[in-house]
């Protein structure tokens, strides 16, 4: 049952309460909060209170953590910061609380994106004008929370000028890029060229000067029967 106006941010599949200690959640505003999961086991249809929002402010992402994960925040302007979810930096609260700033934005930026991240991994970062590229985590480095970050994607007219995702993905996945005219194109991960963090990217998708890319999402292959999930 929603609240007018509300929809769902985040799908996150678990099995028990007890898969991962604790649930962080982000705002667009650039807050973030860690609760434990068993605070949110309950029947009601209603749901829960899962975090109390500022003014304007809206939910944008739900994430498992283990103490000790590191979390990567990407803003819309493609600054990023990296931080350990570890009780020092981000301590276990109530479910009716409005968490902690977790990043600083400059002008009208907000948070795009949270993801947990290990090293040797690689982070996609894609824009609206249809680049993108793959880069190494260590090329984030771990900080504190709250700063205004390191750029994480060069934007330029050319790219777009704004971010529309990152995630972490692995080698054999692949990706699906939507456009605002509805257009769609899959590529795998692997084709995508690995750059550095500072950098534009290259083309993933070529759109007409009109469109923009709206949505990016992964799809891994089902190793059992090789289809697409």
């Amino acid at each position: 049952e929603f609240q007018p106006e509300e929809r769902i941010a985040q799908v996150i599949q678990i099995q028990t309460y007890e898969d991962a200690p604790y649930l962080v959640l982000a705002t667009a505003q650039g807050r973030v909060k860690k609760s434990r999961l068993t605070d949110y086991e309950s029947a009601r249809s209603a749901g829960l209170i899962a975090i109390n929002l500022n003014e304007d402010d809206r939910l944008i992402g739900a994430a498992l953590v283990n103490e000790g994960d590191d979390i990567l925040l990407v803003s819309q302007f493609g600054q990023s910061i990296r931080f350990t979810a570890d009780d020092e930096q981000l301590r276990p609260m109530g479910r009716a609380t409005a968490g902690v700033k977790g990043m600083r934005f400059r002008g009208d930026d907000q948070l795009l994106a949270m993801s947990v991240v290990r090293d040797g991994e690689f982070l996609l970062v894609a824009t609206s004008g249809g680049y993108g590229k793959r880069t190494s985590a260590f090329e984030y480095r771990v900080t504190g929370r709250g700063g205004q970050g390191i750029t994480g994607v060069a934007l330029t007219r050319k790219n777009g000028g704004a971010a529309v995702a990152s995630f972490p993905v692995r080698d054999g996945d692949a990706l699906m890029l939507v456009t605002d005219a509805g257009r769609t194109i899959r590529i795998p991960v692997d084709d995508i060229r690995i750059a550095g963090r500072a950098t534009q990217g290259v083309t993933l998708f070529r759109i007409e000067d009109d469109e923009h890319v709206t949505s990016v999402f992964p799809v891994v292959e089902d190793e059992a029967e090789g289809e697409a999930a």
